[in-house]
């Protein structure tokens, strides 16, 4: 009788530690991430799996979100769906934002080029896309595409952002300090990053000028995104300083055709981008950083614009 009551403390306390060990429930994530046409889809790739929503036929258009608190394909949710009708649309999240893969490990610049290689090699039918980027998103299909010349036909890169001072927008300065740490890391991410109402104060500094858009939708798919198991992890190697990012890395590796859309309340592009073939760089009057959300329009008729019209590049 002490061994079976023995026995079945011990069954107690294992299925003790593992309710503890399970993950918390996450909020449920809402149905405005994609419209009904696209379907979701799983792609594994060496450094973890992407899940991408994908509709249409044609020639392939991969469409690559910036990297902050709660990303997501979502970001260009009111551009893709306008070319689904001429072109072979893909939208992924970055292993470790989104719907993807969240793993617990360091990934470098190269490991996100490398995933992004692999992922167009298996789902562009082995032809060459159109990438279309914002942010960190974009400064990592520039250097995607510079180490591999091959792999796309045409860059469009909206805003792109290195990782120098990310913080910055997020966190009052004297405490980024305490980024040093991983429990300094995980106080800052709960503290002032995956915060709906922290969210939503960084959506409207980044908004465009006129007539703001209602943010609610915006902010309600951020913080689910957030607040999932494992969604500071990425986070918390660009807060450590392991992830270093250049605006626009390799540049002069480029040799295919690169837009550089630069909102203008965004502030100065980089130094030297203008007049760099084959970069050509346009500037967004009156946009902001969020411009792929409340001037989803514009930048749906500039890209219908450039993808059937000539290539033109910047005079140099």
């Amino acid at each position: 009788m002490g061994m079976g009551l023995g026995a079945g403390l011990l069954g107690a306390a294992v299925v003790a530690l593992r309710l503890r060990a399970r993950p918390a429930p996450q909020p449920s994530l809402p149905d405005v991430i994609s419209p009904a046409v696209f379907a979701r889809r799983v792609q594994r790739t060496t450094r973890g799996q992407i899940v991408y929503h994908a509709s249409g036929e044609g020639e392939p258009i991969v469409f690559l979100h910036d990297f902050f608190p709660g990303a997501a394909s979502y970001e260009w949710s009111k551009v893709y769906p306008e070319f689904a009708g001429t072109h072979r649309v893909l939208a992924p999240d970055w292993i470790g934002f989104g719907e993807s893969e969240r793993p617990d490990r360091a990934l470098r610049a190269e490991d996100y080029a490398q995933s992004l290689q692999e992922f167009i090699r298996a789902t562009c039918g082995g032809r060459r896309p159109v990438l279309v980027g914002s942010g960190v998103g974009a400064a990592l299909a520039c250097l995607a595409s510079a180490q591999h010349p091959e792999l796309a036909s045409r860059l469009f890169l909206f805003h792109p952002a290195g990782t120098a001072d990310w913080l910055a927008p997020w966190v009052p300065a004297p405490l980024r300090a305490t980024a040093w740490s991983a429990r300094g890391r995980r106080w800052i991410y709960e503290r002032y990053l995956a915060k709906p109402a922290c969210i939503e104060r960084w959506l409207a500094r980044r908004r465009s000028a006129g007539d703001p858009i209602d943010l609610a939708e915006a902010v309600s798919v951020y913080a689910s995104f957030a607040r999932q198991y494992g969604a500071e992890w990425a986070l918390a190697r660009i807060m450590s300083g392991r992830f270093r990012l250049g605006p626009m890395p390799e540049t002069e590796r480029l040799c295919v055709p690169t837009i550089v859309w630069w909102p203008v309340r965004a502030g100065d592009a980089p130094a030297g981008l203008a007049g760099r073939p084959p970069v050509r760089l346009d500037w967004l009057e009156e946009a902001g950083p969020l411009a792929p959300l409340d001037r989803g329009n514009e930048l749906s008729a500039r890209l219908r614009t450039e993808l059937f019209e000539p290539v033109r590049l910047a005079a140099g």
